[in-house]
């Protein structure tokens, strides 16, 4: 990737948001761990598409929250997540990291019809809810281990980083 294209993407993550990615994890709650791409033992340009993923996973975290928070609407959930999925989606991984990227980017598709399922009532939509928790959750467990199998020399901060950045994106 591009330093240019890498730079573009972080700028374009930044987006505004009425939660900050700290209040999140308070709410959760959860242990925010960041990567340390500097100390990281992956080859550079995979530490630091590596450090984009989490950042994105990060991104839709906060999103998550906010909608579980304030709902959806009100949040402005579908426009952001639909940003951060076309971001993911667009992504150009190096070969270990994209089925990561794949399950996070199913996860956080996931995530998007359990909030425009929100306000619809009965005993069939509660069913459907629960199953996208249910999938998102096995996507997450997949990237990580995808993470942990790929990466099995990084160091023990780095691996916790893994965890705890799809850990908070779940919502189990």
């Amino acid at each position: 990737m591009r330093p240019s294209l890498f730079i573009l993407l972080l700028l374009l993550n930044g987006n505004v948001s009425a939660l900050e990615i700290d209040e999140a994890y308070r709410l959760i709650p959860h242990k925010q761990t960041a990567f340390k791409l500097h100390q990281s033992k992956i080859p550079k340009t995979e530490a630091r598409s590596v450090a984009l993923l989490l950042s994105l996973a990060e991104q839709a975290m906060v999103e998550r929250v906010d909608a579980l928070v304030n709902g959806p609407q009100k949040s402005g959930y579908l426009s952001q997540i639909d940003g951060i999925s076309w971001q993911l989606d667009h992504l150009q991984m190096p070969a270990r990291i994209d089925p990561a990227r794949e399950h996070i980017l199913a996860a956080v598709q996931q995530h998007r019809a359990y909030f425009e399922l929100h306000n619809v009532n009965g005993d069939k939509s509660e069913s459907a809810r629960k199953q996208l928790i249910q999938s998102s959750h096995q996507h997450l467990i997949s990237a990580y281990n995808l993470l942990m199998q790929s990466y099995p020399q990084e160091t023990k901060h780095n691996k916790q980083a893994f965890f705890d950045f799809l850990c908070a994106l779940d919502f189990i």
